[in-house]
């Protein structure tokens, strides 16, 4: 038995103009974003919400003390919808925010409190990786604790996920890369998760093809190609939220999480760093299972003769490496004797580690990050 859900209702929209148009945004309106996005994109359209930019209460990705001053400032306003139009920053702030009963933060981060939606909570992605656009869990770091955790239940998922691809134009392409990388970990990692099922599997697998076929063709034709991709990789950014909202991420997000709490890098680029360790893991232990399907999938979109499996891995490294360099957890500054409390760490995350292809022990943990050292 399996069951799929998709409470979100997607649409997506051929212009900024044509978005904000359908949606009459009014005063009754909270919008959180960022400035660089407002200023270009949505300032000209003379919008009557309040506006709340989220790197005014601090930069990276969010934590307690940003979304609870963030809180404090909304005083006790009430809003009908609230709008995110960013990255995985403002949309996890703006997923508390359509929260009701909030004061702090850490009460919903720790369940001290119910999670009862109350605005109706609209999502416009402005990065292709995060998938949150349909996904019930809000990440965010407990800086007393130096942990990151989630926020999780059906009161997190957006009512509306509102692709406007037309918003990725100037998105870097650093954070493009990383992004888009982000996106097919989570398309991965669901496709090989044991929940994973019929119906996930449809958006777990052309989650992958649409994201592999277009480094294909950034890889030919450079990082120019990024603008004509964008569409699609955004896309595949949603269907991979899809699946993996139904099937849930494994030891790739869990391994991330140390690096990205203590090392404040950012998430994307934090899961890149073990995507290789973690499939060459699995493959190792068992081969013959999920992961021998995985990797023919990855033959075909990168036209391995005689779909070679052993060749699927370190070409999937290879074309990844041309997209955007890997590096090593000491050029992040990691020491060789942190490596053991990011283990444990990474073992702590039982949410995730539950979702694993197979079964790992500390020590093979310990093994993968001692290998990306």
């Amino acid at each position: 038995m399996y069951t799929f859900k998709l409470p979100t209702e997607i649409k997506m929209f051929n212009s900024t103009a044509e978005f904000l148009e359908t949606m009459n945004i009014t005063e009754r309106d909270l919008l959180i974003t960022n400035a660089p996005i407002y200023e270009p994109c949505l300032k000209n359209y003379d919008l009557k919400c309040r506006v709340v930019f989220q790197e005014n209460y601090g930069v990276g990705e969010p934590n307690d003390k940003m979304i609870n001053a963030i809180i404090q400032d909304l005083g006790d306003c009430s809003y009908d919808r609230v709008f995110a139009v960013g990255g995985g920053t403002v949309i996890d702030v703006a997923k508390v925010l359509a929260l009701s009963g909030v004061h702090n933060v850490l009460d919903a981060l720790y369940a001290r409190i119910p999670l009862v939606k109350g605005s109706r909570l609209l999502v416009v992605p402005t990065t292709c990786g995060t998938g949150s656009e349909v996904t019930n869990i809000a990440i965010l770091e407990d800086t007393g604790a130096h942990v990151k955790k989630g926020i999780v239940g059906p009161a997190v998922f957006p009512d509306e996920a509102i692709l406007v691809p037309e918003l990725l134009k100037g998105l870097p392409y650093k954070f493009f890369a990383f992004s888009s990388i982000d996106a097919l970990i989570h398309a991965i990692e669901s496709y090989l998760a044991p929940a994973s099922n019929t119906v996930s599997e449809i958006f777990a697998v052309n989650a992958i093809q649409k994201i592999l076929n277009s480094y294909l063709d950034i890889a030919r034709n450079g990082p120019e190609a990024q603008a004509k991709n964008a569409a699609q990789v955004l896309l595949a950014s949603t269907f991979a939220g899809i699946a993996f909202g139904n099937t849930g991420v494994g030891a790739i997000h869990a391994m991330s999480y140390p690096l990205g709490g203590k090392y404040h890098v950012p998430h994307g680029e934090a899961n890149y760093a073990f995507l290789d360790v973690v499939l060459r893991k699995y493959d190792e232990i068992h081969p013959h299972g999920r992961i021998k399907d995985l990797k023919l999938i990855i033959c075909n979109c990168l036209n391995i003769k005689n779909a070679d499996t052993e060749q699927a891995i370190p070409s999937l490294l290879k074309l990844l490496s041309s997209i955007i360099a890997l590096k090593r957890l000491s050029e992040y500054g990691v020491q060789i004797n942190e490596l053991e409390a990011f283990a444990q760490a990474a073992m702590a995350q039982e949410r995730l580690m539950k979702n694993n292809y197979v079964q790992l022990t500390i020590q093979d943990v310990l093994s993968m990050y001692q290998a990306r050292f």
